[in-house]
């Protein structure tokens, strides 16, 4: 995997501990996936607090189109709800 060529101090060390169960950079299963590995072992609550309020917190400015809204407010669905557990009425 060309990412782990990237990957310095805790985090090459973590991918070391962990290649033998790692399947891909991304995917549906996140057991399985070094992103959302890697965020689960080094993101902290707090940090996960702070992307939850932003992601409550967005709103379209004056001068930004739809799609530009709506691409920010995925991008912030994406990093809260990484699983897509969030029920379909409640997304856009």
């Amino acid at each position: 995997m060309i990412v782990a060529a990237y990957l310095k101090g805790a985090a090459a060390d973590y991918y070391e501990e962990e290649s033998a169960n790692i399947t891909g950079w991304a995917g549906e299963n996140a057991v399985n996936n070094l992103k959302d590995l890697l965020i689960a072992r080094f993101v902290s609550d707090s940090i996960k607090d702070v992307w939850y309020g932003d992601y409550l917190n967005c709103r379209q400015g004056n001068t930004e189109s739809v799609e530009e809204y709506s691409n920010c407010f995925k991008k912030f669905h994406k990093k809260v709800d990484p699983n897509n557990e969030t029920p379909v009425a409640n997304t856009i």
